[in-house]
C-alpha cells in the first residue's frame, strides 16, 4: 500500500482510538453503569470493541438489559462518563507532533461521539484550538459511516475530495472516507484490527501517528 506522500489541504481525524486513547475511561464508565444495573463488570476489550457507533449502540451492546431499561442504562453511562472521561484519557503517541507538523492545514475532528463529550475532551487535553471544525455524532442528521459529516466539512472549508484525507481507527472511518471520495488511512491504535481495516479497502494503514508522514507531505 506504499506510495509517495501527497499534499492535502484538509486532514480529518477520528477521536476515540485515533487522536485520543479514551478507551480506559469508556470501559470504567460502562462497568460502573453495569454495576448500577446489577451486572458484573466486563473485561475492557469486551466493552471497547463496541466503540465507534455512538453511545446508544455502545450501551445497548455492553449493558444488555430489557428494552424498558435501555434509557436508564444509557443515563447511568452518561453520568459516569461525565465524571470520568478525563481520568486516564490521553493523546495517542505522536499525535501532538503530527498536529504541530500539520498546523498550517485545515484540521478537523469528525467522530460519532456526542458533541459535548468531544469538545470537553479536546479542551481538557489542550488541543481544541488545533481544529478548524469539530463535528460530533449528534451534530448532523447522520453520522459515520455515512459521508454526510465529511461532505459538510468539505463544503464549509471549500475543499474537494482530492484535497482531503480521513484518518481513523474504525471501519466506519474508512467507509465514510471512501463514500466521500477522500483518501482514507486506517490506524491500528484503537478498536479495529489490521485485518478488519484492510477488509474495508483503505488507501493505507499506519501503526503509529508518525506514519501519516508517509502518506501526506
Amino acid at each position: 500500500m506504499n506510495r509517495d506522500p501527497v499534499y492535502k489541504k484538509g486532514i480529518i481525524f477520528d477521536l476515540d482510538g485515533t487522536l485520543v486513547n479514551t478507551l480506559p475511561d469508556i470501559a470504567t464508565s460502562i462497568n460502573l453503569a453495569r454495576q448500577a444495573m446489577g451486572l458484573e463488570p466486563l473485561p475492557p476489550r469486551e466493552i471497547t470493541r463496541h466503540v465507534g457507533n455512538g453511545t446508544r449502540h455502545l450501551v445497548q451492546k455492553a449493558i444488555p438489559v430489557p428494552e424498558q431499561d435501555h434509557e436508564t442504562a444509557h443515563d447511568h453511562y452518561l453520568a459516569f462518563y461525565r465524571e470520568h472521561m478525563l481520568d486516564q484519557s490521553c493523546l495517542n503517541p505522536g499525535v501532538a507532533e503530527i498536529l504541530e507538523h500539520f498546523s498550517d492545514r485545515r484540521l478537523a475532528v469528525i467522530t460519532n461521539k456526542p458533541q459535548h463529550q468531544t469538545d470537553k475532551i479536546l479542551a481538557g487535553l489542550g488541543v481544541a484550538d488545533r481544529f478548524c471544525m469539530v463535528i460530533g455524532g449528534d451534530a448532523l442528521e447522520r453520522k459515520k459511516p455515512d459521508p454526510l459529516p465529511l461532505l459538510h466539512y468539505m463544503k464549509a472549508q471549500g475543499l474537494t475530495g482530492d484535497e482531503v484525507v480521513m484518518v481513523g481507527d474504525g471501519v466506519n472511518d474508512i467507509r465514510a472516507g471512501r463514500a466521500a471520495n477522500v483518501l482514507a488511512v486506517g490506524v491500528t491504535l484503537g478498536v479495529s484490527t489490521r485485518a478488519e481495516l484492510e477488509a474495508e479497502g483503505p488507501a493505507g494503514i499506519i501503526e503509529h501517528m508518525s506514519g501519516l508522514l508517509d502518506w501526506i507531505c
